[in-house]
């Protein structure tokens, strides 16, 4: 089985496609679990909608907002499937998307199957991006993914047994790139197709094209941070070969350079916190 986990908040134009998407899969061995992030608009209206009468649909309700990291966990946890892959509820896969995606996994034995995506803009444009037929091994799993720059998880097959390895990000912001690298350097192998099945939509009020310079320093000092402490415990040779020590102290300069005030701060207290006493650890080694 296929498990695909939908986070969902305040997507009501786009919901019903989203699960249409996954409902409407050629290979139907799959599950559909939607985690509701509190959403203010006809969200669950819309899910329910959508859901009726298809047994394959679950949905989880966070008692408060709790963000896409914790909202991802959640649904991962819920997930019964052999592989998962993640949607978000304003995006959608082509109808042969996870028939591809699972074939090639079993074909290949690969605990980790990525295909192509497609961003599609407001305006109707669109660009897509794939990585054709091929198989990754040893360190080509991590520096293959990291080279291309794709900093993206939700076109990817990843087996459960890897998810309950490296549990998902909880972060509100820059939470894909700390799961997946530590995704990528676990599995056995990793295999791509040239399926361009993902629909990304690119969406210019979304936190990413909203954050200030501030915000996105500091989100990617903690992502890099994160990074570094895994492979000090797993192969410290990735430190340089990605390379992340140079990145950080960039960072780091960056975040200084800012020189962050008590309003800037504020929002984000909790992960400065963590940024500052990681940084103390750090200096003090």
């Amino acid at each position: 089985m296929v498990s695909v986990v939908i986070t969902a908040y305040n997507v009501q134009p786009f919901i019903a496609q989203a699960i249409e998407s996954v409902l409407g899969q050629t290979y139907k061995d799959i599950e559909c679990v939607i985690v509701e992030d509190c959403s203010t608009d006809d969200t669950i209206a819309e899910i329910k909608r959508a859901s009726i009468g298809d047994g394959r649909v679950r949905m989880v309700q966070n008692s408060e907002n709790m963000g896409a990291g914790v909202s991802r966990r959640r649904g991962i946890e819920a997930a019964n499937g052999d592989y998962i892959l993640l949607l978000d509820g304003d995006d959608w896969i082509e109808p042969d998307f996870i028939e591809a995606l699972y074939r090639r996994a079993v074909e290949s034995g690969a605990e980790i199957v990525s295909g192509g995506i497609k961003v599609v803009h407001g305006d109707g444009a669109w660009e897509a991006t794939s990585y054709g037929n091929c198989v990754a091994e040893g360190c080509e799993k991590v520096t293959k993914f990291w080279g291309e720059r794709v900093v993206f998880m939700n076109n990817k097959l990843i087996s459960r047994k890897l998810h309950q390895e490296v549990p998902y990000c909880q972060r509100r912001f820059i939470e894909d790139t700390p799961t997946i690298i530590p995704l990528l350097y676990l599995a056995n192998k990793v295999a791509y197709i040239d399926n361009i099945g993902y629909n990304y939509r690119m969406q210019e009020g979304s936190l990413t094209h909203n954050a200030s310079p501030f915000k996105y320093a500091l989100f990617r000092a903690l992502c890099t941070e994160d990074l570094i402490s895994f492979f000090e415990k797993h192969d410290r040779e990735y430190i340089k070969l990605i390379p992340l020590g140079l990145g950080y102290a960039q960072l780091v300069e960056q975040i200084k350079r800012l020189n962050p005030t008590k309003e800037m701060i504020e929002p984000y207290k909790d992960e400065w916190i963590e940024f500052t006493t990681a940084m103390i650890r750090r200096i003090g080694e």
